[in-house]
C-alpha cells in the first residue's frame, strides 16, 4: 500500500493560492487604485514625471516581490532590501505630492503598504506591523513638514485605520487559512495512516492463518497416526517427521516475535529442535544482514529445518550478507541426503553430500 502524505501536498497547494491571490491584489491594488488615482490627479502634481518615475519604481517592487514569493524566497535580507526601498519611493512621492492636498494626491501610501504585506507575508508577523508603522511615519513626516491642522490630522488618521486595517486582516487571515490547511491536512494523514495499518493487520492475520492451516495440513495426519497406533513414535521416519513439524511450529511462532533481524530468529527457533537432540549447532552472521521478506524467510528456514533434522551430531549454519542479498550455508554430519527442492521462487538452492557431510547453501538476491 502506497503512503499517502496529505500534510505537504495541501498544505504547498494552500500556501501557493494563497501567494497567486496576495499577488493579484496587490498588482491590482497598483494599476486599479494608485494608477487611476495618478491619472487622476496628474494635473495636481508639481511634476507628473517624477510620479510616474516612482510608480514604475514600485511596480519594478512589486514584480520582484512577487517572483520571491511563488518561488517560496522569504529571506530577510532581500525582503527587507525591497520593503525599504518601496517605503524610500512611497516617501518621495508623498513629498512630491502639493503641500497642501498630500493626503488627497498621495497615491503611494497605500501601495507601499501593499508592498510591505507580498515582500514579508512569509516573515513574523512583528516585521510587518514594524513596516507599516515606519511607512505611517514618514507620512505623518511629511504632512507635519507642511503644515498639521485638524482636519489632515483627522484624515491621516481615517486613511492609516482603513489601509493598515485591510492589510492587517489579509496578513491574519492568510496565517489562518496555513493554519487551517495544516489541521486539515494532519487529520487527513492520520486517518491514511489508521487505514494503511488497518490493511496491513488483516494482511498479516490473513497471511498467519494461511500458515497455520499448511502446517495443520502436514502435522495433523501424523498427531492422528500417533493416537491411533497408526505411527511407531520409535521409527526414525516418524521421529525425523515430528522433529520436522515441531521445528516448523516453532518458526510459525518465532514468525510472530518483533526482532530486528527476524530471519535469525526463526533460525535459532529451529536449530533449539536439533539441540533437543543432541545436536551441536552453531550460528553464525557475517556481513551486513538485509531485510528479507517473509516468503523468502519461510523457504530458507524450510530448507535449514530439513538439514537440522537429518544431522546427526553436528551443524553449522553461517548467514552472510552480500550486499545484493543474503546466502545461507548449512553444514551437517548426515548419513543420508535429506530431499531438498533445487530452489523456490527467487530463491536459489545448492546442496553437495559426501560420505557424512552434508552442504547446503540457499542464496537470495533483492536485485
Amino acid at each position: 500500500m502506497t503512503a499517502v502524505r496529505p500534510l505537504a501536498v495541501l498544505s504547498a497547494r494552500y500556501r501557493r493560492a494563497l501567494n497567486i491571490a496576495v499577488v493579484i491584489v496587490v498588482a491590482g491594488w497598483q494599476v486599479a487604485g494608485a494608477g487611476s488615482q495618478l491619472v487622476a490627479d496628474r494635473a495636481d502634481y508639481r511634476s507628473v514625471t517624477v510620479q510616474v518615475i516612482i510608480w514604475f519604481v514600485l511596480a519594478a517592487v512589486i514584480a520582484a516581490g512577487s517572483v520571491r514569493l511563488l518561488r517560496g524566497m522569504s529571506g530577510w535580507p532581500g525582503a527587507w532590501a525591497l520593503a525599504m526601498l518601496a517605503l524610500l519611493a512611497g516617501t518621495a512621492a508623498a513629498a512630491a505630492c502639493p503641500a497642501d492636498q498630500m493626503l488627497k494626491t498621495d497615491w503611494a501610501w497605500g501601495a507601499v503598504g501593499w508592498v510591505g504585506v507580498l515582500v514579508l507575508l512569509r516573515r513574523p508577523f512583528g516585521e510587518l506591523a514594524g513596516f507599516l508603522s515606519l511607512t505611517a511615519v514618514a507620512t505623518f513626516a511629511i504632512l507635519a513638514r507642511d503644515g498639521l491642522h485638524r482636519a489632515g490630522l483627522a484624515g491621516f488618521i481615517t486613511i492609516l485605520a482603513g489601509s493598515a486595517g485591510i492589510q492587517f486582516a489579509v496578513t491574519v487571515a492568510a496565517g489562518a487559512l496555513e493554519m487551517v490547511a495544516r489541521q486539515a491536512a494532519a487529520a487527513a494523514e492520520s486517518e491514511a495512516a489508521a487505514r494503511e495499518r488497518s490493511v496491513i493487520a488483516r494482511q498479516v492475520h490473513a497471511a498467519r492463518h494461511a500458515r497455520w492451516l499448511a502446517l495443520q495440513a502436514t502435522a495433523a495426519p501424523l498427531l492422528r497416526a500417533l493416537a491411533a497406533d497408526a505411527a511407531d513414535p520409535g521409527d526414525e521416519t516418524v521421529r525425523r517427521s515430528c522433529a520436522v513439524e515441531a521445528a516448523r511450529l516453532r518458526r510459525m511462532i518465532a514468525e510472530t516475535d518483533d526482532t530486528l533481524i527476524p530471519l535469525v530468529h526463526e533460525l535459532y527457533a529451529a536449530a533449539d529442535i536439533a539441540e533437543r537432540r543432541g545436536v551441536a549447532v552453531d550460528i553464525e552472521t557475517a556481513g551486513t544482514l538485509p531485510s528479507v521478506p517473509p516468503g523468502i524467510r519461510r523457504v530458507i528456514t524450510d530448507a535449514a529445518i530439513t538439514i537440522l533434522v537429518a544431522a546427526r551430531s553436528r551443524a553449522r549454519v553461517t548467514m552472510t550478507g552480500t550486499g545484493a542479498g543474503i546466502a545461507v550455508s548449512l553444514v551437517a554430519d548426515a548419513p543420508a541426503q535429506p530431499q531438498l527442492s533445487a530452489g523456490h521462487g527467487e530463491v536459489a538452492i545448492e546442496q553437495q553430500h559426501d560420505g557424512d557431510d552434508l552442504w547446503v547453501e540457499a542464496r537470495w538476491s533483492n536485485r
